[in-house]
């Protein structure tokens, strides 16, 4: 009995340190090149879509990115960047810290661009993480910022390995607008939590969902997709106080 008790406690302490490793690692700070965002000199509009992990060829986000830039053609001055951060996203212990670093690299590089009055983020999934580091490190840089709206589709919020709330509490803080499309009933962990300083649009039971049959963790995507429309263009189409941060609207 003493050592089958003593196998157990070496067991125990063994899981103990390896957890304490992993979650070390997946908070170590992340050290990449992270390539130019491209964005035109004269630009006075941004659109910046950010994939989730495993997703640089989501063909739903592609789909927003081409109907953002059919709408975008009637709007001059208005650029349209689907932002490819793989293979650093596709690391799911490491894509919080490399998303962080991602958009707070980019937020410095737009920062430069003095004619902006006006940037909308996008990101599906793991791409929220890129996006308040952005806005933080822009802010933090630009001589006069833009309007920056942010919207979030199924976002994944999980910081370490035990924080699966992180993104409920703080993704869209940054933002002068922020928005969330969810469903509730994924099986997605850290996705299906509202979010506290964004206006949530619950689409789990909408009525178009019953033909769907491409999976709950792309649904918003789709159902961003088909409402998408000229005033996600606009800097005054949208407005926080009509659409309070932490409060849902279920479609």
């Amino acid at each position: 009995m003493k050592t089958l008790k003593k196998i157990m406690v070496g067991l125990a302490v063994l899981l103990l340190v390896a957890l304490a490793g992993l979650e070390v690692y997946t908070r170590l700070p992340a050290g990449f090149a992270v390539p130019e965002l491209g964005a035109p000199a004269d630009a006075t509009a941004l659109v910046i879509l950010f994939h989730g992990s495993g997703g640089r060829e989501e063909p739903t986000l592609k789909a927003v990115e081409q109907r953002f830039r059919q709408l975008a053609a009637a709007e001059p001055g208005t650029a349209v960047i689907r932002f490819i951060w793989s293979p650093w996203a596709d690391n799911l212990l490491r894509a919080w810290k490399a998303g962080q670093h991602v958009g707070a690299e980019l937020g410095h590089q737009v920062a430069s661009l003095h004619g902006l009055r006006y940037i909308h983020l996008v990101g599906h999934s793991a791409g929220a993480y890129p996006m308040d580091a952005f806005c933080r490190a822009y802010r933090a840089a630009a001589k006069q910022p833009a309007r920056i709206d942010m919207t979030f589709l199924d976002p994944i919020g999980i910081a370490g390995l035990f924080d699966a709330s992180w993104g409920a509490r703080n993704h869209g803080a940054c933002a002068d607008y922020a928005e969330v499309f969810i469903n509730s009933d994924d099986p997605v962990r850290g996705t299906n939590e509202p979010l506290q300083q964004a206006w949530n649009i619950d689409v789990t039971q909408a009525a178009s969902r019953q033909d769907y049959r491409w999976g709950g963790h792309r649904w918003p995507v789709q159902y961003y997709l088909d409402q998408l429309s000229a005033a996600d263009l606009d800097p005054g189409a949208q407005g926080q106080a009509g659409r309070p941060r932490g409060a849902i609207d279920r479609r």
